[in-house]
C-alpha cells in the first residue's frame, strides 16, 4: 500500500505567509494612516482656528497648527489599526490573506473539501481571539475582556507551532475544523 503524502501546508511556509502578510499589512495601514492623516490635518486645523476665532491672527494660527498636529496624529493611529483591521479581515470572507492568495493558499475544511464564508468568519475569530475581546471591551465597556482576550491570544500564538506536527494544523486550525491547503489540492 503506497502512502500518501500530506497535502497541506506546514509550518515553515505559514510562518513565511505570516511575515509577508504583516509586510503587506504595515503597506495597507501605513497607506491608510497616512490618508487618514491628511484628513485628520485639515479638520483638525479647521477645528482649532473655529475653537480660537475671536482670539489675534498669532494665537489663532497657534491653535490651528495645535488642531492639525492633533488631527493628523488621530489620523494616522486611526487609520494604522482600521487599516490592519481591513487588511485582515480579508481572509475572513475569503478564506485566504493576500499573503495566502499571492503564494496561491487557502483555508479549507480539515478534510480538504472547499470551505464557505461562514467556516472562514469563525476561523478567523478564533485566530484573531484576542483582537475579538478587545473590540468587545471596547464596544461593551466590560474591561475584563482586555486581559482575557490576551490570554487567548498568547494561547492561539502558542498554537501555531501545533503546525509543526504531522497533521499541520495550528490550534486555531484544530477548533475551525479547517486546515491550509494549496489552491489546487482543494477539493
Amino acid at each position: 500500500m503506497e502512502l500518501q503524502s500530506n497535502p497541506r501546508i506546514g509550518f515553515a511556509p505559514r510562518l513565511g505567509v505570516s511575515i509577508l502578510d504583516v509586510i503587506l499589512g504595515g503597506f495597507f495601514a501605513g497607506g491608510f494612516g497616512i490618508f487618514l492623516a491628511f484628513l485628520g490635518l485639515g479638520a483638525g486645523g479647521v477645528l482649532g482656528l473655529a475653537i480660537d476665532e475671536q482670539a489675534e491672527l498669532e494665537s489663532s494660527l497657534e491653535a490651528m497648527g495645535v488642531g492639525a498636529g492633533i488631527g493628523a496624529l488621530m489620523g494616522m493611529l486611526g487609520g494604522v489599526v482600521i487599516g490592519y483591521f481591513i487588511y485582515s479581515i480579508i481572509e475572513a470572507f475569503t478564506g485566504a490573506s493576500p499573503g495566502k492568495m499571492m503564494l496561491g493558499y487557502k483555508a479549507a475544511n480539515d478534510d480538504g473539501t472547499c470551505g464557505d464564508t461562514t467556516l472562514y468568519l469563525k476561523r478567523w475569530a478564533i485566530k484573531n481571539a484576542s483582537s475579538v475581546f478587545s473590540m468587545l471591551a471596547l464596544a461593551t465597556g466590560l474591561i475584563f475582556l482586555n486581559p482575557l482576550g490576551s490570554i487567548i491570544g498568547f494561547v492561539m500564538f502558542l498554537g501555531c507551532f501545533l503546525a509543526i506536527g504531522d497533521d499541520r494544523q495550528a490550534l486555531h486550525d484544530k477548533i475551525a475544523k479547517t486546515a491550509i491547503y494549496h489552491k489546487k489540492d482543494i477539493i
